[in-house]
């Protein structure tokens, strides 16, 4: 259940990402990733306090919320498309 509930919070927060203003998606398609994130959030939120408790659920969600956000911002940073790394110097 932590392992399905962590997934959503990587798939949430990729989400966010994918509906930011850049990317060339219609006000609508950008609403519906924004409510699905938050969605998927919630609902992460539950299972984490159905699997670890209400008293550690919570802090255990907020650790994960951090490191998803982390994972998801380095992965699309360093492997977006037509990324190419710098020499030194430049």
């Amino acid at each position: 259940m932590i392992l399905f509930a962590t997934l959503m919070l990587l798939a949430a927060w990729w989400a966010l990402a994918a509906a930011m203003p850049p990317a060339n998606l219609s006000r609508r398609r950008r609403r519906v990733l924004r409510s699905l994130a938050g969605a998927a959030l919630a609902a992460s939120l539950a299972l984490y306090v159905a699997a670890i408790g209400v008293e550690q659920g919570p802090v255990f969600w907020t650790a994960a919320l951090m490191l998803a956000a982390l994972v998801v911002a380095l992965s699309r940073a360093l492997f977006r498309p037509g990324a190419r790394p710098r020499a030194r110097g430049e």
